[in-house]
């Protein structure tokens, strides 16, 4: 049996002619993909399975063999945005975010460029192989430090380094691009995502959680759908997962759905295709119910611990019970020693310091932090507007 993904397997290594004469996005009205019958002799000689085909894209397959037949599951529900709709990107938080939603966006974005002054730039067509490793790897980072503060677990690290060999050459050839916001030339938030034709399929962001209080995730979520539209995109692809973002930001959903494709006239092959189906579409019933015993939380605990070497290169630091107040003036200066919030001895200090930048809209960088000598679990951070002491139990 041939199995294969049709992202990765397909669309990325342009092999979709073996398997489809035409692709045809009912979303856009529009012929896709199209090429002339090959030889069908790998349709003709095994059992092909592939999954995750949206389908949003009809497919023709490519034989005129009446034996091969084409059978279509239908698993689970993905997401998407239909960039067509809109003019520009003003057009669509008018069309589909409330007025709440919108001014809380503005918020957060107005304190962004205020207390860090943040840098943008997409990837696409080119980038430089110093660029490219250090967004991976600082992405990599980002993203493990992420799951482990959900305690969860993202299939793809299981793939993690054929990942890092592609997406360098497919940025090249416009076939992926990253969008990255920077901080002091840091990246602090980073998007992969795929590109086919005007269709771009959004990949999981990864962001430094230290700037959490921003909403950095959503941010670049909507700086990508911004660069999208700009640059005539036609349509998001948000792929699958039950996140409550996928719902706010949508305009349209799909099933995606697994193809067997099978000669019906090899008893051995119709039985092994017709088995393979009747399972396939067993799992996916069952779904649901598997989801309200939490197998899939088993499931992703038992990941975790499989691939808990991952996890200790980027282990958290641990959480230190604090409390917070806001004076007027800080403690004698013969009592404080000055601290580099950027040595990673006081790495815990990084999420404070930022959250004091956010709620008292101070920039970062002038920001000043103190230890207290006298007592080394007490700190001040000073900044223009405002002074607070930490201390930590």
């Amino acid at each position: 049996m041939h199995k294969l993904n049709f992202h990765l397997d397909l669309l990325e290594k342009d092999n979709i002619s073996t398997y489809y004469t035409e692709l045809f996005n009912v979303e856009t009205n529009k012929l896709v993909h199209t090429s002339s019958l090959t030889d069908s002799s790998v349709l003709k000689n095994n059992l092909v399975y592939i999954d995750d085909v949206p389908n949003y894209l009809n497919a023709k397959i490519n034989t005129q063999s009446e034996t091969i037949k084409l059978k279509k599951i239908n698993t689970y529900q993905g997401s998407l945005i239909n960039l067509g709709k809109y003019n520009n990107f003003s057009d669509y938080l008018l069309s589909e975010i409330s007025t709440k939603e919108r001014s809380e966006i503005r918020r957060r974005q107005k304190r962004l460029d205020h207390c860090i002054k943040p840098t943008y730039k997409m990837f696409y067509g080119a980038i430089s192989e110093a660029d490219y490793n250090m967004v991976f790897n600082d992405y990599k980072q980002m993203l493990v430090r992420r799951l482990e503060q959900k305690q969860s677990y993202w299939e793809e690290l299981d793939y993690w380094e054929a990942r890092h060999k592609s997406t360098f050459q497919l940025i090249h050839q416009k076939k992926a691009c990253v969008f990255v916001i920077y901080h002091n030339k840091k990246p602090i938030a980073i998007y992969i995502n795929s590109i086919f034709g005007t269709a771009m399929f959004n990949e999981v962001v990864a962001y430094d959680i230290d700037f959490s209080r921003f909403n950095i995730g959503i941010l670049i979520f909507l700086k990508t759908i911004e660069w999208s539209i700009n640059n005539k995109f036609e349509l998001i692809d948000m792929s699958k997962g039950d996140f409550s973002y996928k719902e706010r930001f949508r305009n349209g959903t799909y099933t995606f759905q697994n193809h067997i494709i099978y000669n019906n006239k090899e008893l051995l092959m119709w039985v092994k295709a017709n088995l393979l189906i009747l399972k396939i579409s067993l799992i996916y019933k069952l779904l649901p119910w598997l989801k309200k015993m939490k197998i899939n939380t088993l499931y992703t605990n038992y990941k975790r611990i499989k691939k808990r070497h991952i996890f200790k290169a980027y282990v958290l630091e641990p959480n230190r019970d604090f409390h917070i107040e806001k004076i007027a003036k800080m403690d004698p200066l013969d009592d404080l020693k000055l601290i580099n919030i950027e040595n990673p001895a006081y790495g815990f200090l990084k999420k404070p310091s930022i959250d004091f930048a956010f709620l008292n809209v101070e920039h970062f960088d002038d920001i000043v932090v103190y230890n207290k000598e006298s007592n080394e679990n007490t700190y001040f951070f000073k900044g223009k507007n405002a002074i607070q002491k930490i201390v930590f139990k």
